[in-house]
């Protein structure tokens, strides 16, 4: 062993001739390619989506339709299920993006063009099905976007309010499916998209209503944001309906307006009563 490893040729040649004998044994060809780096890929065409002009419908069952405004001036008649409703209507374009907040605390992204164009006499797309969602997970709010700027905003029945940069839903990579996309520890009674702070009207089952501008609320980046208390509840009561605050659906709008939050909101005066006030 010593005459062996004090000849550097004969080291050579029994690797030499055990490397023969291992590949006279295991003769089989290779699994796998070897790629240098100087040759050539071909490089993968990207095909270019068209752009225009489409109206989106979204329905409180979870239906979606994409509609040209050529096909909606042949026909504005929207189909929809029996018991169904129109809950959103976008007016956007082909290449814009989607967020599906669904009732299972998750959200799923897609993008418009991904949907093929539709009429007003079809029910379209059920988005539950064609984004493989969950078994018995449902799509609740749609938010169409192109830049991820604006609020997500998440009301809860304790009365509790969170408001999530819509960036932190953006993805570098195409994940279709974000969980923990809201706070599942109460159970939620609206979601709102806006870009930039707004106005809402509040109703609690206590008969109690609460006028809340959004600016009063932090941000946060964090998507499951438990939130902040803006509207207390007295027990046994719980937050029943959002809607949008337009002008002159009250008489006395200050009535129900706050300037320290949480705050308990005022019942009807009999002016606002007269109106017949109705909250969904």
């Amino acid at each position: 062993m010593e005459d062996i490893l004090s000849s550097k040729s004969r080291v050579k040649k029994i690797i030499v001739s055990e490397l023969k004998e291992v590949a006279e044994k295991y003769d089989k060809p290779r699994r796998t390619e070897i790629i240098y780096a100087d040759e050539e890929t071909d490089e993968v065409e990207i095909e270019e989506v068209p752009d225009y002009p489409v109206t989106l419908f979204f329905t409180k069952e979870g239906y979606f339709k994409k509609i040209t405004p050529q096909s909606l001036r042949m026909s504005s008649e929207q189909k929809i299920k029996e018991g169904d409703e129109i809950t959103q209507t976008i007016e956007s374009n082909n290449n814009s993006e989607l967020l599906f907040f669904t009732d299972r605390c998750q959200v799923y992204k897609a993008k418009v063009s991904d949907f093929a164009d539709t009429k007003a006499s079809v029910l379209g797309d059920f988005v539950a099905s064609s984004l493989e969602m969950d078994k018995d997970e449902n799509a609740v709010y749609m938010v169409n976007t192109t830049d991820y700027k604006g609020y997500m905003l998440f009301f809860f029945e304790n009365g509790k309010v969170a408001k999530v940069d819509l960036n932190a839903y953006a993805t570098k990579t195409n994940r279709k499916k974000l969980i923990k996309a809201y706070c599942e520890k109460f159970p939620l009674v609206a979601v709102r998209y806006i870009r930039e702070d707004t106005e809402f009207v509040l109703k609690s089952t206590s008969g109690r209503i609460l006028l809340l501008n959004t600016g009063a609320i932090a941000p946060k980046t964090t998507k499951d944001t438990q939130g902040v208390s803006v509207m207390t509840q007295k027990k046994n009561h719980r937050l029943t309906a959002v809607e949008d605050y337009k002008e002159g659906m009250f008489q006395k709008p200050a009535r129900y307006r706050t300037r320290n939050l949480p705050a308990a909101g005022s019942t009807l005066s009999s002016e606002d009563e007269g109106e017949q006030l109705s909250l969904i």
